[in-house]
């Protein structure tokens, strides 16, 4: 069963009011469309779900810059698309500081031995605080742009950017501290 193009108007007019009765019937219309279709790129069920869980949040949060240029279900199916893709660099991530250390984007001196370097830039991510280390994981693991990483923290631009450097210039910092009694 389809919702018609007034009745998707019309429950879209009544979830931007916050009407609680629209948004339990949106609910029980989209998630079971969403986790179908989630449940064919994520094996896991339960993961599968919290992705649902995670677009259905985003895809109320964000109803009000809903332009109605397509359904509301291809914007959420969008949307879905993008929270899987967060679900695998999320679950990739550690892998990928196996494969792409940090230190090749942050450090001044060559690398030498790739292990080293890759238990080293473990040990520094360990120490620093949860923030930076997030910050510098968005931005040279996941690969996203500062204006995406300001979007997903809620933060400005120019404050991402600030926040940026000074995670960079801690991990040298640590990574220095670090490598000095490893790499010597």
């Amino acid at each position: 069963m389809n919702l018609s193009i007034k009745q998707e108007k019309e429950l879209v007019k009544k979830l931007k009011r916050g009407d609680s009765l629209a948004v339990k019937k949106w609910f029980d219309f989209y998630h079971p469309k969403l986790l179908s279709l989630a449940n064919l790129k994520i094996s896991n069920p339960k993961d599968a779900e919290d992705v649902v869980q995670e677009t259905m949040i985003n895809s109320l949060r964000q109803i009000q810059i809903f332009r109605e240029e397509s359904s509301l279900r291809t914007w959420m199916n969008t949307i879905l698309r993008h929270e899987i893709a967060d679900y695998y660099r999320k679950k990739y991530a550690k892998k990928a500081i196996s494969v792409v250390p940090l230190g090749k984007y942050l450090l001044d001196k060559p690398i030498a031995d790739s292990r080293v370097v890759n238990d080293v830039v473990r040990l520094t991510l360990s120490r620093m605080g949860t923030y930076r280390k997030s910050l510098l994981l968005m931005k040279y693991v996941d690969g996203l742009k500062i204006r995406e990483i300001a979007k997903k923290v809620g933060k400005t631009l120019k404050s991402v950017e600030s926040e940026l450097w000074r995670s960079k210039d801690s991990f040298k910092k640590i990574y220095a501290q670090i490598s000095d009694t490893r790499l010597t």
